[in-house]
């Protein structure tokens, strides 16, 4: 029996965890790599190569090169295995999710922890013996994409959820990049301006729903442990960290806990960002580890980062939903939207039923304001379907003309990510590609009883 079936066959735990949910997985959905494997570069070029085969399993390595501990990443590789982490059939994640945000549970405290089985403190602490992966050729070392970064609000108390990029530098230290300006960013302005440091727990290995709610934009006074509670059905148990006053997770897999040091910098990358590329953009914290926590036999969750279906996919499951429910309370007639993986994070499509010249404008304006990550926006009518490119590319093949159908604003805020960037703006482009209300063709269609027949007749060969 391969590692991680011993470890799972031994769970008896009916509370959700990562180990709930990889035991759930249907057999098909796992693909299990054979022998030794070196972790510094084979799991992402696995990863990237079953993408270009249009495949999406769970990946699991029982033999990583120098440590005893399986590791599993491609978690977040499929829409339909994303929706099934919150509870939703397939094409019905972004109506879970926005009844996950009005509906929260708030977590729970207990005093039985599994990720406390095994303590590390002082002396004892050794980061370097965690199975972390060197992901790309000019990666600066070792790094934890997959870790959840918990802290608190220095004012309220209420817990952030984010992730941040760390790089091993030594046995109790990390470099990271908080790079995205957001709460946690903002937390460690205030800490720093009373002299404090930010106490932190990086948190390995959840239910995958807790990791959906960690890469959601909401509110500072929203606790994303709420919305994932509401996603699982039930409050998620919490257990206080040994060294420190944050709250995490009680059946996680590791927890790394410490502090992001005020006013301490240092050079942190390059490093493999959503982008496709290496960059050494870095706000150059430093975080020191006051204790390392974990399983008796703990499994270790990575995310494969940069151009990844996975690390887009959970980057912009909560965000399409969010954006979703926003633009269709204005624009009630449209139907879907995507985040195409090839614009990264920075194109989107949406389709609408069009009942007036100038809603796809509309539409467009209020995307492009809803998300400063949109710098390329197309809308199409509801006959193409916007999860396929060939179907948009066919729809401003046929329905548009660039002098006509098109507007730009320029000097907008962007993501300082988008290597294109000027000085953190960017310019926005919305494509009309709808047709007309009195169209002069219509689109050639087979009748929907054809269709049926040709997939009867493929099912069976």
């Amino acid at each position: 029996m391969a590692e991680l079936d011993e470890i799972l066959a031994g769970e008896t735990s009916e509370r959700p965890s990562l180990r709930s949910f990889l035991k759930a997985l249907p057999g098909e959905e796992i693909l299990r790599v054979p022998g030794e494997v070196d972790l510094d570069f084979q799991p992402t070029a696995l990863v990237l190569e079953l993408e270009r085969r249009h495949e999406s399993p769970v990946v699991v390595i029982d033999r990583p090169a120098g440590f005893d501990v399986p590791v599993v990443s491609n978690i977040f590789a499929s829409r339909a295995r994303i929706a099934r982490m919150a509870g939703a059939e397939p094409g019905a994640f972004n109506a879970r999710w926005n009844e996950a945000v009005a509906k929260p549970i708030a977590p729970v405290m207990v005093t039985d922890a599994p990720v406390q089985e095994v303590v590390a403190t002082g002396a004892a602490i050794d980061a370097a013996t965690l199975p972390i992966s060197r992901h790309f050729a000019d990666d600066a070392g070792r790094y934890i994409g997959s870790g959840v970064l918990i802290c608190k609000d220095p004012d309220t108390g209420v817990r952030n959820l984010s992730y941040q990029r760390m790089q091993l530098k030594g046995p109790n230290r990390f470099g990271a990049s908080l790079h995205s300006r957001g709460h946690i960013w903002e937390h460690l302005q205030r800490a720093e301006a009373r002299g404090r440091d930010l106490e932190v727990a990086v948190v390995i290995g959840m239910h995958p729903a807790i990791n959906l709610a960690a890469a959601a934009k909401v509110a500072m006074e929203v606790d994303e442990l709420d919305i994932a509670g509401a996603l699982l059905g039930e409050p998620v148990p919490l257990v206080r960290c040994r060294t420190i006053d944050v709250e995490v997770p009680a059946d996680a897999e590791y927890v790394i806990e410490g502090r992001l040091l005020a006013g301490v910098h240092e050079d942190e990358g390059p490093y493999g960002e959503y982008t496709g590329y290496s960059t050494f953009r870095s706000t150059r914290n430093v975080f020191e580890v006051s204790a390392i926590t974990r399983r008796r036999r703990p499994i270790f969750h990575d995310i494969i980062p940069g151009y990844s279906t996975e690390h887009l996919l959970l980057g912009r499951a909560a965000r399409e939903a969010h954006v979703f429910l926003r633009l269709k309370e204005m624009v009630p007639n449209l139907k879907a939207l995507n985040y195409p993986k090839s614009g990264t994070h920075f194109h989107a499509y949406l389709s609408l039923h069009k009942t007036a010249e100038g809603q796809a404008r509309q539409a467009l304006m209020l995307l492009m304001g809803l998300d400063s990550y949109v710098k390329l926006a197309v809308a199409v009518d509801e006959d193409v379907d916007v999860f396929s490119e060939e179907e948009v590319l066919w729809a401003l093949a046929t329905r548009f003309q660039a002098d006509t159908d098109m507007f730009m604003v320029p000097d907008v805020l962007c993501n300082r990510l988008d290597p294109s960037s000027r000085d953190g703006m960017s310019a926005k482009l919305a494509l009309d590609a709808t047709a007309p209300m009195k169209p002069e063709a219509t689109r050639a269609r087979v009748p929907p009883e054809a269709v049926a027949w040709a997939k009867q007749i493929l099912e069976r060969a």
